[in-house]
């Protein structure tokens, strides 16, 4: 069984591994509703005109990242429903979380 700790780095290498072109940034979004996978996309943008190319991935990096999300939500009150993990060129990376709710509560009426 993987360490969760070492899934970043793993989600990491392989949207690097992923892709062939000048990129600036990539990007892997997992949208789960009720503790189940809704969505789960991957995408870079071209350094140049920041264009989104999508990324293929597997049903590994998937459980791989609800693994991760499971993990960071365990203890949390709120009920985040979507992980976006960003990684850049250089190898830095984070991971932010959001809730439906915040996403429509920002919206003006």
């Amino acid at each position: 069984m993987t360490h969760n700790s070492q899934i970043p780095q793993q989600l990491g290498q392989y949207l690097y591994q992923q892709i062939n072109d000048d990129w600036s940034k990539a990007v892997l979004v997992l949208d789960c509703q009720h503790d189940k996978v809704i969505s789960c996309q991957a995408f870079y943008e071209n350094e140049a005109d920041e264009t989104q190319h999508p990324i293929a991935f597997s049903d590994r990096i998937i459980d791989l990242f609800k693994t991760l999300f499971d993990s960071a939500i365990q203890n949390q009150p709120e009920n985040w429903q979507r992980a976006i993990f960003n990684l850049s060129r250089r190898g830095k990376f984070d991971i932010t979380f959001e809730q439906e709710d915040s996403i429509e509560e920002s919206t003006p009426s």
